[in-house]
């Protein structure tokens, strides 16, 4: 009996331990819902392109696109850490904030200056490509498992630089499928567990 009380309380305080040192407010809707976000901006964005409409309606999609993604994440973060008596807000909070957004950041300023230089078949390669590095710098502050969604990103947009004229197809595989694949997993990996 008192082996079962011992080992109870060291799994709890590894539990604790992690929670502290790990961000675990992440939710796999979020990204099931960037991803819907991320398959209807590709299916404005192509009828868009078939219109020949020009840049800056396809830019404001993005935007919106990576807007409604960001303010997602932040409500449902929010949502998880009050329900698991977590503090969202703290200096692990500000890490992840901070090495999430430094390569996209990188990332954004590089396909804008793509898209002065009028380069538009290496955009959705510089985001996909970007955007896995960024996956792969903020997992060692959260899961560990946001590494490989980050490598295959890298991965897609590697391949996506050497096919010329399937730009959107690839920048909806990754930030649509992949994103909803990845939740889908996710959620029945870590959140169906504590829904019971």
């Amino acid at each position: 009996m008192n082996k079962d009380k011992a080992l109870e309380s060291v799994n709890e305080i590894k539990e604790l331990m992690e929670k502290s040192s790990k961000f675990v407010s992440l939710s796999g809707i979020t990204a099931v819902l960037a991803g819907v976000y991320a398959l209807v901006g590709a299916y404005v964005v192509g009828n868009l392109l078939n219109s020949g409409n020009n840049r800056e309606e396809i830019v404001m999609t993005a935007s919106l696109v990576l807007t409604a993604s960001a303010i997602t994440a932040c409500i449902l973060s929010w949502y998880k850490a009050r329900k698991t008596g977590q503090k969202l807000f703290g200096k692990l909070t500000y890490r992840i904030a901070w090495n999430l957004a430094f390569p996209m950041l990188a990332g954004g300023l590089f396909c804008i200056a793509l898209l002065l230089h009028e380069n538009y078949g290496l955009i959705s390669s510089a985001m996909l490509l970007f955007y896995g590095l960024s996956l792969v710098n903020v997992s060692k502050y959260t899961y560990s498992n946001v590494a490989w969604l980050g490598y295959v990103f890298v991965c897609l947009g590697i391949v996506d630089s050497f096919f010329e004229g399937y730009e959107l197809l690839f920048w909806t595989i990754g930030f649509g499928g992949f994103h909803i694949l990845y939740g889908v997993l996710f959620y029945l990996q870590y959140e169906r567990k504590g829904d019971k």
